[in-house]
């Protein structure tokens, strides 16, 4: 019995619960801090690439980003399997390699609104210039909406979910100067 409580107390704790009765503000979390790396990531990689658009098209620059974003998505996937195989020992089953697999590949949904304004670069409605640019505001509106989405249902206030924009506003920004100072 003891050694039952134990393994419940295991699986509870896990960030991919083995039973759905664990699923979740626990999940929630992990999709959103998915999420969240992603797309300072995708922010990361357009930033790179600001300085000297001349230098891609606006396929190349989707190519990249996607080529990025595809790495960080195969990273996510092997760290999440490796960390629930040591955690309850063995194989990975199905049911909770499906749940993994889902939120690894968050990390190319978030993609997809800045390949497309960088692909339409390609057809001349704007320049890749200007693609980069949207492409960073709406990774940077994604994240904010993540962070929101991540508070709901908890306790904080509207002044403290205000910081928890402000600070990601910040990381943004840090990133953002890192990169300028970079190039």
């Amino acid at each position: 019995m003891e050694a039952e409580k134990i393994g419940q107390r295991k699986s509870a704790n896990s960030p991919f619960p083995l039973t759905s009765a664990n699923s979740g503000p626990e999940r929630m979390t992990q999709h959103v801090r998915e999420a969240l790396y992603a797309s300072i990531t995708g922010v990361a990689t357009l930033m790179g690439m600001l300085p000297s658009p001349g230098a891609f098209t606006g396929l190349a620059a989707a190519s990249t980003l996607l080529g990025t974003m595809g790495g960080l998505c195969a990273a996510s996937l092997v760290a999440d399997t490796i960390s629930h195989a040591s955690r309850h020992g063995g194989a990975t089953q199905h049911s909770t390699m499906r749940r993994i697999l889902r939120a690894s590949m968050r990390t190319l949904e978030i993609t997809l609104a800045p390949t497309v304004l960088l692909l339409l670069s390609d057809t001349g409605i704007w320049n890749l210039r200007t693609a980069l640019t949207l492409g960073i505001a709406a990774l940077t509106i994604t994240q904010l909406v993540l962070v929101l989405w991540g508070l709901r249902g908890s306790a904080t206030t509207r002044r403290q979910k205000a910081g928890y924009l402000l600070l990601q506003l910040t990381a943004i920004a840090g990133v953002v100067v890192l990169k300028v100072i970079a190039h």
